[in-house]
């Protein structure tokens, strides 16, 4: 075992390459922690990926601002090619020169969008790798047994958090990825990052940050949606304590382009990168050369349910660094709290609440911020989170409340649990307040006993608006306690069963039923598939919405039936949304029979949109959006169809 763990310490050396080179500005560098090797317990299972000459996929409906689009539960799948090599050359004659190194990934890459708030996304990112190998000095670097250990680690899925431009400013690693694997995913990240705030134009100018550290790079249109970017120069580098500024002592040489088509999303098509870059330290180090290819080539985009509240659920499992960290150090999850926080009390955060701008965007954006400045707060000194039910109490506008009450939930420690039930049961705060801490208080990633004790009684207050988003919140919890205390998320979701069954009010049924949905538990299939033979239109609507996230191919056969046989459109309605959330695939049957003798317009109209909006995915939805556009008998339905074939050449529809 020693000496796989020395061989994988050499393979991270190429990692740690630019940041010894350039001696990390004091020139005397820690060497990196040892890092773990760990077996996979299963073996993973590798696609091929799809030729780069598959056809470009159609775009999702764009941003209704003409920004990028960020759709929570949108998932994009890549064909991925990256080269990365590190060679060394001499300083001064007889000095000792490290071995070259080269690392070679392929396979799929995919990005899954897993929340996207004003200007904060977050995303999960994974690679099925086909290809993973390393070479020292041209000769292949890994042993069979470690060989396997790699593969596992790169497929193991990550997160990472972005800024609405695209800029990447964290990445949130499982505790098992080593050295080696983290940092090829962190290097693969920075060059596939394209970054554009607001609406692209013909050029502009950004600060990013890769493994290296943080550059400024230009943008430049060269024709309808093909851009090209190149870094200018690096302002600081990353080390053991933190950025620094470049200084003299280091001679840095950078020629950098990546060329990229996007689609209306402005989401890449396809990219093209290369990067040669080189560090200088001085006579007592060797010269590093670091070179790095990357393609990627868009295969498809499609819905993927479980991606909704992902790192969530597993955030404080997770090692969260900045994109620009130096590889090898531990890094501390405070640290990224004190930067969101930037040295701001509660007073301070408190302030900016009271004073927001009247520009409905600025007071949007500062209500953001300080929300996220509160979540630091929260976690970092955990018990300024009690002093929120005073001071809502003092009085405090219902929209930066609202950012208070997000805070604590996003926080979801006990002391902000504590005071979201304090809120909650507080008589004297306005119903709408207490049903923003009740909503809050469901959405918490880490629900405990007491914040599930105050939704119960909740769910039973005489306001109807404080209950039903209760027992909504109910199923939440139960969905968020399945990873950390089975039992009881076994126990709610058996609650919120007999609820259901102990009430003929078909309004509760229906109720209980979208509770149930939240759990996203294949138990409940028995009683949704009972509630859709209910007499109640609203009742069969809610058991369809609610297999939106059922993982269980049962939910597909149930969702067919309803397509095809409910006699009402709501319902039918109802089903090709949930549908929306699943993959459409098992489904396309259905929809497809659906669409051609389907009676109801809106009914029609909502699958040429689910088909429309998954034209990349679902190899049927081309011919069967042509029979629409010439056969449907309702002509702005022809249209829609028309519009998602043929951007460009829909006809605007006929004036009145």
């Amino acid at each position: 075992m020693f000496g796989k763990n020395r061989r994988l310490i050499l393979l991270s050396f190429a990692i740690l390459a630019l940041a010894l080179a350039v001696g990390l500005v004091t020139k005397k560098p820690e060497p990196p922690a040892e890092p773990t090797s760990t077996k996979a317990s299963t073996k993973t299972k590798t696609t091929t990926p799809t030729p780069t000459s598959v056809a470009t996929p159609h775009s999702p409906t764009k941003a209704s601002d003409g920004t990028r689009a960020w759709e929570p539960g949108m998932q994009y799948r890549y064909t991925l090619d990256s080269e990365q090599e590190v060679t060394f050359a001499q300083s001064q004659p007889g000095g000792e020169i490290p071995p070259g190194m080269k690392f070679n990934l392929q396979g799929e890459w995919s990005v899954g969008i897993v929340s996207a708030d004003e200007d904060r996304i977050e995303a999960r990112v994974k690679l099925v790798p086909t290809v993973a190998a390393v070479s020292i000095d041209g000769q292949s670097a890994l042993a069979p047994e470690v060989k396997q250990s790699f593969e596992a680690g790169l497929s193991q899925p990550f997160f990472i958090t972005l800024r609405r431009s695209g800029a990447v400013q964290l990445v949130h690693f499982p505790p098992t990825a080593d050295v080696l694997v983290q940092g090829l995913l962190r290097a693969t990240v920075a060059a596939t990052q394209h970054v554009i705030p607001g609406k692209p134009q013909d050029s502009w100018q950004t600060e990013e940050m890769d493994t290296t550290g943080r550059y400024t790079a230009r943008y430049t249109r060269q024709s309808a949606g093909h851009f090209e970017k190149s870094k200018l120069a690096y302002t600081h580098m990353a080390t053991p304590a933190g950025l620094q500024p470049v200084t003299n002592e280091v001679k840095l040489s950078l020629s950098s382009l990546t060329k990229f088509e996007l689609e209306e999303d402005l989401w890449a098509r396809s990219l093209q990168g290369n990067e040669r870059f080189e560090a200088d330290s001085g006579p007592s180090m060797p010269k590093a050369i670091n070179t790095l290819r990357v393609n990627l080539v868009l295969k498809d985009r499609s819905k993927d349910p479980t991606l909704l509240g992902a790192l969530a659920a597993l955030r404080g499992q997770l090692i969260t660094m900045p994109l620009a960290s130096y590889q090898g150090q531990a890094q501390d999850p405070k640290d990224e709290w004190r930067q969101i926080l930037a040295g701001k009390s509660f007073d301070d955060v408190v302030k900016d609440l009271r004073s927001l701008p009247a520009d409905q965007k600025e007071s949007e954006d500062a209500r953001t911020k300080a929300l996220e400045q509160l979540r630091a707060l929260f976690l970092l000194e955990p018990e300024q989170a009690l002093r929120v039910p005073g001071l809502l109490r003092e009085g405090m506008d219902p929209l930066a409340a609202s950012s208070m009450l997000g805070a604590l939930s996003a926080a979801s420690t006990s002391e902000s649990l504590h005071s979201l039930s304090q809120i909650v049961d507080d008589g004297e705060l306005t119903v709408p307040v207490r049903t923003d801490a009740v909503a809050a208080m469901g959405m918490a990633p880490t629900p405990n006993e007491e914040s599930v004790s105050a939704l119960r009684r909740m769910a039973r207050a005489p306001e109807g608006e404080l209950a039903s988003t209760a027992t909504l919140g109910l199923g939440n919890a139960a969905l968020m306690l399945q990873n950390g205390d089975a039992r009881s998320s076994e126990s709610l979701i058996h609650e919120l069963d007999s609820a259901f069954r102990s009430t003929n009010d078909p309004l509760q049924q229906a109720l209980l039923l979208r509770a149930l949905g939240n759990t996203r538990d294949p138990r409940i299939l028995p009683t949704l598939q009972s509630a859709l033979s209910s007499s109640f239109t609203e009742v069969r609507q809610a058991a369809a919405e609610a297999l939106r996230g059922i993982p269980d191919p049962t939910a597909d056969q149930l969702l067919s039936s309803i397509i095809a046989q409910d006699p009402s459109p709501d319902v039918r309605q109802s089903a090709i949304f949930a549908s929306s959330f699943r993959p459409l695939q098992p489904l396309v049957p259905a929809l497809s029979q659906a669409l051609r003798t389907d009676t109801a317009d809106a009914v029609r109209a909502a699958i040429i949109n689910l088909f429309g909006v998954n034209l990349a995915t679902i190899p049927e939805a081309y011919s069967l959006l042509t029979w629409s556009s010439q056969n449907d008998s309702n002509p702005t339905l022809r249209r829609n169809a028309t519009l998602f074939l043929n951007p460009q050449q829909a006809q605007p529809p006929p004036n009145p």
